[in-house]
């Protein structure tokens, strides 16, 4: 690619003959007068007449080797997926029922780190993907050569080293076919992929039975007749309908039946109960969701008058659907579980009021011990919308690398070695312009002469960006934050009813965690619709972040063009001559770029945390099938401040970088095609030569052919800053008369 016209495949630049010339300008750079001719270019008659392998012409470009090098790890994901959702869906052993398969089922503790750890390969999975994308939407934005001198010559401008949208009503039908298809891909990946994967929580509902001292002694008498209807009602035996005291029972649970041998006081020494103290025994059951512990026997100081009273002293069942489920602690409606554990762990007697009216000290416990059963599910539907998407992803990528043969304008390095080795007619003669005056007086077609530079002082960051990117980025920043604002509020609310709202109560009740209060009230047809909620944010999320990408891609590039103002530097490009630096990651340096993804995966994660799928399987006391399940959003008050504290700074941050200065004075180019192109008109030089050297832009002196000073790139010393006040214009008669 030693010859820079493979660059046009459709347009060439011919100087006329010096007659023509003298006609038309009296003398002076050979470029006064330049016309655009169709060819069948080089580029063309290169490609019909080369005997090399199609592929070849494929590594013309370095963003190719990027793009290609997405396309492959988006292959091997997509392989990943399609192996790892056949293996699970066809093993037996994970029992796929209606689209669901268990992965594993069992400690609740393993079951959070198997979930985090497949969560983490996901994440990892879906980084590979989302980046490859937005390399790959870049790459197919960027315009080529030919595409700027049509939209020149209809007088539009593209965007040049930043993510456009613009350009796509102005490149080939295939390009932005395939942009599209690669876009729309990651919105179901964003929506899906991290709820492929999800723990389901297990929880028992309990009996909390309070006897006297002597209920485990031999001989103490225990009348069960005088149970409440709803604890009959629950052993009732599945097969017969008969309940506890009918004639005849039996009872087909042997949970059932060890529960009642020891609620009758025949059976102390169980081996699936074990003694605590009180102060354990608050502690184990002080908690929204028990999953590990069920029935619960505690032992009072009181003794009977006589043998033969009843030892039962009071008796209640602990669902679930209590808020807070661990208010039975006090045995009364106004109590705080949180003091009452709190005093045991000081010392402090547990004190509670019976029916009777009595006041007995709670001195120890026996609590029943179950296997707990966590799950970690996947939901096969989800994998196959991955995998389709992923499928297209990898599609279009690699159709990319085949068919987009034609170099493009990815950075703006480029765009200076294009327009310094064949520069554009269509701008000659405003080397002063900058974004304004390209949308206010060129693209109208007027025609003007040398202009007074205007710039009194250094500016800033900011204005490198369009305002209609900083009205949408910051519109979007508001309106989220606002947004959350009002969530947050509402969350506090919820919880003030029954939880402290304290920061420390909200930290201590941590990110992410279910509970029985901070829960949606929503009622969802299946599980597939709380998990497009739960999702929903990081697609917003997604979006926010792609226009901060690209505000700061716009400050980035014009920082980077105002230093070619303040002293000699190189071209930075895709594909380096000699003399000539490499890209960064596109335009972007890694000093910024790697914030800025961690910034965006530490607001993804923190979105996990605020609000995230609660799916608890609930089992009744005695361990029979699973009667209730809550499927819901859950919500993290201190997860959602973090969050939006972490948003916050974000905007200021890019508000405050807004505000920095460039380096030294320069036209405002922005990502303006035209606009670089009317800094680029030089004259007397080696073209070749020029861009293969550190170059310089600014006050060049008085051109050949003109009465006024000039400015562009050099790479001679003499080059000076624009002056205020002083005239400039540019070589030919493109720009106007001189």
């Amino acid at each position: 690619m030693s010859n820079f016209r493979t660059r046009l495949p459709k347009w060439t630049v011919v100087p006329l003959g010096e007659n023509n010339h003298d006609r038309r300008q009296g003398g002076g750079s050979k470029y006064s007068s330049i016309e655009l001719l169709p060819l069948d270019s080089e580029f063309t008659r290169e490609q019909r007449n080369s005997l090399s392998p199609l592929w070849k012409s494929v590594w013309y470009t370095g963003w190719h080797t990027g793009v290609l090098a997405c396309a492959t790890s988006v292959v091997v994901v997509l392989l990943i997926n399609v192996s790892l959702t056949i293996y699970a869906a066809t093993n037996p052993k994970y029992k796929m029922e209606r689209g669901i398969g268990i992965l594993y089922s069992g400690s609740c503790d393993t079951s959070r780190t198997i979930g985090l750890l497949l969560h983490l390969g996901i994440n990892v999975l879906s980084t590979l993907l989302l980046s490859g994308s937005n390399y790959t939407q870049q790459c197919l934005a960027a315009p080529t050569r030919s595409e700027i001198d049509a939209a020149h010559a209809r007088r539009r401008w593209m965007d040049i080293g930043v993510p456009s949208i613009r350009n796509l009503f102005r490149i080939k039908a295939e390009r932005t076919f395939l942009w599209i298809a690669i876009g729309i891909t990651s919105i179901p990946l964003h929506l899906l992929y991290n709820s492929a994967v999800y723990t389901s929580l297990s929880a028992n509902e309990f009996v909390v039975t309070l006897v006297t001292n002597n209920h485990f002694e031999a001989g103490a008498y225990s009348n069960t007749t005088g149970m409440d209807d709803w604890l009959l009602g629950l052993s009732r035996n599945a097969t017969t309908g008969k309940k506890y005291g009918d004639l005849g029972y039996e009872t087909d649970s042997h949970d059932i039946q060890l529960f009642n041998s020891i609620l009758e006081g025949n059976n102390a020494s169980a081996a699936s109960y074990q003694d605590w103290t009180p102060s354990q025994c608050a502690d184990l059951y002080n908690r929204d969701f028990v999953s590990n512990r069920r029935n619960l026997f505690l032992i009072t100081d009181h003794t009977p008058n006589t043998k033969y009273n009843n030892t039962l002293l009071d008796i209640s069942w602990v669902t679930s659907k209590y808020i807070p489920p661990n208010r039975w602690m006090c045995f009364s409606s106004k109590c705080d579980p949180g003091a009452v554990v709190s005093d045991l762990a000081n010392g402090r007697p547990w004190l509670v009021i019976i029916r009777t009216g009595e006041q007995v000290e709670i001195t120890g416990c026996k609590s029943e011990i179950t296997k707990e059963k966590c799950k970690v599910q996947f939901s096969l539907g989800i994998m196959i919308v991955v995998i389709c998407c992923n499928l297209v992803k990898a599609c279009s990528m690699v159709i990319t690398v085949v068919r987009s043969r034609e170099p493009t304008l990815v950075t703006l390095g480029d765009a200076v070695d294009s327009f310094l080795r064949i520069p554009d007619p269509t701008t000659m003669g405003i080397c002063f312009a900058d974004r304004q005056f390209i949308k206010k007086e060129w693209k109208h077609g007027r025609r003007t002469g040398p202009s007074q530079w205007k710039q009194r002082q250094v500016q800033r960051w900011w204005t490198s960006v369009s305002k209609t990117r900083w009205i949408t980025c910051n519109f979007l920043f508001s309106i989220t934050i606002i947004a959350v604002g009002v969530l947050l509020r509402l969350g506090i609310q919820n919880d003030r009813k029954v939880l402290s709202t304290s920061l420390k109560s909200m930290w201590t009740r941590g990110f992410g965690k279910v509970n029985n209060v901070s829960l949606l009230d929503v009622g969802f047809q299946n599980i597939t619709q709380s998990i497009l909620l739960a999702n929903l944010p990081q697609t917003i999320l997604s979006f926010l972040y792609l226009t901060y990408n690209s505000l700061f891609t716009c400050m980035l590039a014009g920082h980077e063009w105002s230093l070619f103002s303040h002293h000699h530097r190189t071209l930075r490009v895709t594909s380096p001559r000699p003399g000539q630096r490499s890209t960064y990651w596109l335009q972007m340096p890694y000093t910024y770029a790697i914030p800025l993804m961690i910034l965006s995966g530490l607001l993804h994660w923190l979105a996990s945390q605020s609000i995230f799928l609660a799916r608890v399987l609930i089992s009744d006391p005695f361990g029979r099938e699973i009667t209730r399940t809550i499927s819901t959003l859950g919500y993290s008050c201190i997860a959602i401040i973090s969050a939006l504290t972490v948003g916050i700074l974000a905007l200021l941050s890019a508000a405050g970088m807004g505000y920095r200065p460039f380096a030294t004075e320069i036209t405002t180019v922005g990502s303006c095609s035209a606009a670089i192109s009317a800094a680029c008109h030089t004259w007397g030089v080696d073209m070749e030569g020029l861009v293969g050297r550190k170059v310089r832009w600014g006050d060049v002196g008085i051109a050949p052919d003109g009465e006024v000073r000039h400015l562009t790139f050099s790479s001679k010393e003499g080059v000076k800053k624009p002056v205020f006040g002083e005239v400039y214009s540019g070589v030919g008669r493109e720009g106007g008369d001189h």
